[in-house]
């Protein structure tokens, strides 16, 4: 990637996903400079992952051949729970063995500089409000569909951490308290039923019992995993038997989540990031009727319901531009 202009300032901006790992250079207007991607291989365990991280922040600095004395430190997002504060990794059930890890001490040690770290969903959510669709919004809750499911909330133009910096955790909302159990190890989560993982491990259930699709090739289990989600959504239009209502409860459960945030919170606005949010506006229609249903009047009337404008860029931005304040 070429360079653009330079602000007053660089930041490097890191985030760890279930499946990439992302690197990016971003000046003061939230301006990406550099960017690098490669994959988490996080089946490898905790130290190869960590290793990587440190590998992939190396590269994105000397790839970019930027000043080195302009970066005033390093912001890094990942699946929670973490905190904050001491800069600890409690554990993350997308991240194998990850449990307790210091990786804000570890990265300071290694590359003797600012590190901040935070939830990715905040991270996304701040993004999307400072150089985002939600620019001004100082009230507002993002939804980051992916591998798993996780949420960031603004309230009063500031990132609500609760109080052990574990707030947001939207992902493990229990929607149905009979649901299938979630990575987690609890049951009836949000992200069993509308996580990218929730929706395929749901199809493979279905497989080993002997359904078979009408529009997809999923004779085997193992091709689950290579099926595109906009695939199954689309076959779910045409009314596939095999993931049809898994389809319809994906969405169903999420708009009983989003509900849940709107009526608790109240919120100006709610952004929804990844996974399924690629739809568009076909989840959007049936979504926006779900949560409707079961949000009170005066909270839904001025909601807005929207997918975000920074898509997969969101958290690396936000994440890194948190260390400019």
């Amino acid at each position: 990637m070429s360079i653009n202009k330079i602000g007053n300032g660089l930041a490097v901006g890191v985030d760890i996903g279930g499946t990439n790992i992302r690197s990016v250079i971003v000046n003061t207007n939230g301006e990406i400079i550099y960017s690098l991607k490669v994959p988490t291989l996080a089946q490898q365990g905790k130290e190869a992952t960590i290793k990587r991280i440190i590998d992939t922040i190396q590269q994105v600095i000397n790839q970019s051949r930027v000043n080195p004395n302009k970066l005033r430190g390093i912001g890094i997002c990942a699946p929670g729970p973490l905190n904050g504060k001491t800069g600890i990794i409690s554990f993350t059930p997308n991240l194998p063995g990850w449990k307790d890890v210091p990786l804000k001490k570890i990265l300071e040690d290694k590359f003797a500089m600012e590190v901040v770290l935070e939830n990715d969903a905040n991270a996304a959510a701040w993004g999307e409000r400072n150089f985002g669709v939600a620019r001004g919004v100082n009230d507002l809750a993002c939804f980051t569909l992916g591998t798993g499911i996780g949420g960031g909330i603004i309230i009063d133009g500031k990132i609500y951490h609760g109080a052990d910096y574990g707030a947001g955790e939207f992902g493990h909302m229990t929607v149905n308290k009979d649901g299938p159990r979630c990575n987690c190890g609890k049951y009836g989560c949000l992200e069993a039923y509308s996580s990218a993982t929730g929706i395929k491990n749901r199809i493979k259930n279905r497989l080993k019992k002997g359904l078979k699709s009408e529009f997809l090739n999923l004779s085997q289990e193992s091709k689950v995993d290579e099926i595109k989600l906009k695939s199954i959504f689309e076959a779910a239009r045409q009314g596939d038997k095999l993931v049809a209502d898994i389809v319809e409860e994906a969405i169903n459960y999420l708009g009983i989540a989003i509900s849940n945030i709107a009526n608790i919170l109240n919120p100006q606005m709610v952004i929804l990031l990844g996974g399924i949010s690629n739809e568009g506006e076909k989840l959007l229609i049936p979504l926006r009727e779900e949560i409707k249903k079961r949000t009170l009047y005066t909270h839904y009337r001025s909601l807005k319901i929207i997918v975000g404008e920074l898509v997969d860029m969101a958290g690396v931005i936000g994440v890194a531009s948190l260390i400019f304040d």
